[in-house]
């Protein structure tokens, strides 16, 4: 019996901060090596719409970065990755201004 007790909040203080480390006050759009403003963005704007609970966010100009609206909101870490593939994908403003550029999936990464 006392191999649980001592075992399970063990258990719960290693695990948890895996849990937990997915949820993020700001990210950033990255391709390659390069943070790109065009891609961040836009995946901060499809973020939002998504729909998500504590998804209350918004670009941030001065950073750059997309940010929580609140102290209660966050973007999680694999759907922010996510929705930075999907602009990579459908397209963005090219760095001239001119037409629309896009970006190979597998170069695209979340930042947070």
């Amino acid at each position: 019996m006392k191999f649980f007790t001592v075992a399970l909040p063990l258990f719960a203080v290693i695990f948890a901060p895996s849990v937990l480390a997915n949820n993020h006050v700001s990210c950033t759009c990255h391709n390659g090596d390069s943070y790109n403003w065009r891609i961040t963005t836009l995946a901060c704007e499809n973020y939002a719409k998504a729909g998500y609970a504590n998804s209350n966010v918004a670009y941030d100009t001065p950073s750059g970065r997309c940010t929580q609206a609140s102290s209660s909101d966050y973007l999680m870490g694999d759907q922010w990755e996510e929705a930075c593939k999907a602009i990579a994908k459908s397209g963005f403003q090219c760095a001239d201004g001119k037409g629309t550029c896009f970006a190979e999936t597998d170069q695209v990464r979340g930042s947070c």
